[in-house]
């Protein structure tokens, strides 16, 4: 005989509680609702305190909190450092460290390592892992990059703005004939936004004649220089030799500059001196090169690593003169002290060719007398040619 399902069950029935066993429930939890009101009145003042500060609304304020949503139904994940993966970096620089590149051990095979160790990482001293824990974070923040930007909105803020300024142009230049030319560039590498230009035809025939580019030319090297600076527009030479003319060529132009700002009032035309820098130059201009980590050579006396060094820096504008600032005493800097020349022993004794046209003593004092001897030619009866000497005498006075 087979067994028929029962449809009809009869309810359970719970044990009885122990008496006092609510009371004591009750009394326990009588101060939980008044700890649950505490957070949430601190939460609503942070979340107002927290808009107030930043500009935001509070209900902007409250989607980052509670995980996108308005209410408080589901709260913001916080990110914490696992002390599992502060073991896997402990581990990994441990048992990576003798090993040279290419036989060191990938992840999986660290991972697996410690899945076979007898203690486990979690029965370690706190001391061991906190020490694993501030390693890894130091390492994390060694490597953090900051977060890209997204940039479209400068970028349509550009594009508009520029509109509006060439309709601007355009509806002058039709009521009153003037003549604009617009050019706008971005400032950085990651800035996006192309070379913007606004001009008409005749402007355009101008740039073509006048300096012999179009607009577009214009605006990319523009950008060039916005972007990269001096060096973007630099024409690199081609051999060694226009290297080093180049070098001189840049030194002693910017030399004529801080020369210009140093004596504004009839500026010497200053030559650059590489032997005598320091009392040609620094001492007497009060002038100085900074950035030029290389001998004080003249370029075609370099070496072609440093020339390029040079020629590197002047383009960047990592080598660059400057003023000599005032010393403490207040003197100028330009003013220099010549060092005096020492006296001769002899100044006053007649030297050279002096002694020999003069004929005076080694004492240089009194008259003399010196013979000058001419050398005439004489023609004889037989046609041959003769010197005969004549001695003439002169007398001067010392």
């Amino acid at each position: 005989m087979g067994w028929r399902r029962r449809w009809s069950v009869r309810p359970l029935r719970r044990a009885k509680l122990p008496p006092g066993y609510r009371r004591l429930k009750k009394d326990l939890a009588r101060d939980l609702h008044a700890e649950l009101d505490r957070i949430v009145l601190a939460l609503r003042a942070d979340v107002a305190r927290i808009a107030k500060e930043f500009n935001r609304s509070e209900a902007w304020v409250r989607s980052q909190l509670f995980g996108g949503s308005k209410s408080a139904r589901f709260l913001r994940a916080v990110r914490k450092t696992r002390l599992y993966d502060a073991y896997v970096h402990f581990r990994a620089k441990e048992l990576n460290a003798d090993r040279p590149e290419g036989e060191k051990l990938k992840l999986p095979e660290i991972k697996e390592t410690i899945s076979r160790e007898r203690r486990n990482y979690k029965n370690r001293p706190a001391e061991e892992q906190a020490r694993w824990m501030a390693e890894y974070e130091a390492h994390k923040e060694s490597q953090a990059r900051d977060k890209r930007i997204n940039r479209k909105g400068e970028q349509l803020d550009a594009a508009s703005s520029l509109k509006r300024a060439s309709v601007e142009l355009e509806t002058l230049a039709t009521r009153t004939g003037v003549r604009a030319l617009l050019i706008a560039v971005r400032s950085d590498i990651l800035f996006t936004m192309g070379p913007y230009v606004f001009c008409d035809d005749s402007v355009e025939k101008f740039l073509g004649v006048a300096l012999g580019k179009t607009p577009d030319q214009i605006a990319r090297a523009m950008e060039m220089w916005s972007i990269h600076g001096p060096s973007g527009l630099a024409a690199a030479p081609s051999n060694a030799a226009e290297l080093k003319n180049e070098v001189s060529s840049l030194v002693q132009a910017k030399l004529d500059d801080i020369a210009a700002q140093r004596y504004p009032v009839n500026t010497p035309n200053i030559k650059m001196n590489y032997k005598s820098y320091e009392s040609a130059i620094v001492a007497r201009h009060g002038v100085q090169l900074r950035g030029w980590d290389v001998p004080m050579k003249a370029p075609g006396t370099l070496n072609m690593d440093d020339v390029r060094k040079v020629y590197n820096g002047l383009i960047n504008q990592n080598i660059y003169w400057e003023v000599v600032p005032p010393p403490a005493d207040g003197e100028d800097p330009g003013v220099v002290t010549g060092r005096k020349r020492k006296t001769r022993c002899d100044s006053n004794v007649p030297r050279g060719p002096n002694i020999r046209t003069t004929g005076r003593a080694a004492n240089g004092s009194g008259a003399s007398t010196s013979k000058h001897v001419k050398k005439r030619r004489k023609r004889g009866n037989d046609g041959t040619e003769s010197e005969e000497e004549e001695e003439e005498e002169d007398d001067s006075d010392g």
